[in-house]
């Protein structure tokens, strides 16, 4: 099952969600693999690497996906191309030498520096640009449970290539003041997605993430927010508190569940990834 978690607004809980879901279900004995797919390289962090020191990324594998037989062919190689037209073994780019086990955290990660930021760029005029990441997973996907795709803060070609390859949708909603204001675009893009490049694509839940029971405004925000889309999409039971467990996670390289696993933080993903088997399975 590969699950996009995407919102075009930062700030929302996207890589948190994405590391700490992630580490939930690994605890659970789910065999499950991390994307990092948003330039700034936020989930490689939380997992303990260094951007800069990888060399082999996301980015070097769906370039790679871009390459063709026939690009590799000597054009004055009539046989080999029509020997190629028969061959069996299709060009297959491969994720194991990028896969890394980081950190002693219970997934697997495919890691991405600043060098990603070029993709708008380079793959603008690019024959099936929106199926990339489609193309790079496919092989891999028997070995994990979960794929979870942590999306860029914008409706990108990255985001295109995330949604076009994922079977569903994670969206996190902070609890904040015009927070899903913009949540009508988003599901506009989903449908556009679902109707031209993936028909299977749907939205396994909305989650309600950076609540502060504190206070009288962010609680009225995520009720509010809860009764304004649950008529229209999932909108998960579990809420994810403002948890200082969950940055201080982040900052030592570590998934909430391992490095805090009775703070606040942790329960709550724990009980996110019990919702999601619920619905997986049931």
């Amino acid at each position: 099952m590969i699950v996009a978690v995407t919102n075009q607004k930062g700030g929302t809980g996207k890589t948190t969600t994405a590391i700490s879901l992630a580490g939930a279900l690994g605890q659970m004995g789910r065999r499950v693999l991390v994307v990092d797919l948003d330039p700034q390289a936020n989930a490689t962090l939380h997992s303990g690497l260094m951007p800069e020191e990888q060399e082999h990324t996301v980015w070097t594998a769906i370039q790679q996906a871009g390459q063709s037989e026939v690009e590799r062919l000597d054009d004055r190689d009539l046989r080999s191309i029509l020997d190629s037209l028969w061959d069996t073994q299709s060009f297959n780019p491969s994720l194991i030498p990028i896969v890394h086990h980081p950190n002693d955290n219970p997934y697997d990660l495919v890691p991405c520096n600043l060098e990603l930021s070029e993709a708008d760029l380079v793959l603008a005029s690019s024959v099936s640009r929106e199926r990339r990441l489609a193309t790079v997973l496919a092989p891999v996907q028997p070995e994990y449970d979960y794929t979870l795709i942590d999306c860029p803060p914008h409706l990108g070609i990255l985001t295109l290539n995330a949604l076009t390859a994922a079977d569903s949708v994670i969206i996190p909603l902070e609890t904040a003041f015009l927070a899903s204001k913009g949540m009508n675009q988003l599901f506009r893009v989903l449908l556009q997605v679902k109707q031209t490049l993936n028909y299977r694509l749907s939205v396994l839940g909305v989650l309600i993430t950076r609540v502060d029971r504190r206070t009288t405004h962010s609680m009225h925000i995520a009720t509010e927010a809860r009764k304004a889309l649950e008529h229209q999409v999932n909108v998960f039971t579990t809420e994810v508190p403002v948890n200082v467990d969950l940055a201080d996670a982040s900052a030592a390289g570590k998934c909430v569940t391992i490095h805090a696993p009775q703070s606040r933080g942790a329960i709550a993903y724990r009980q996110l990834a019990e919702e999601i088997e619920g619905l997986r399975h049931g």
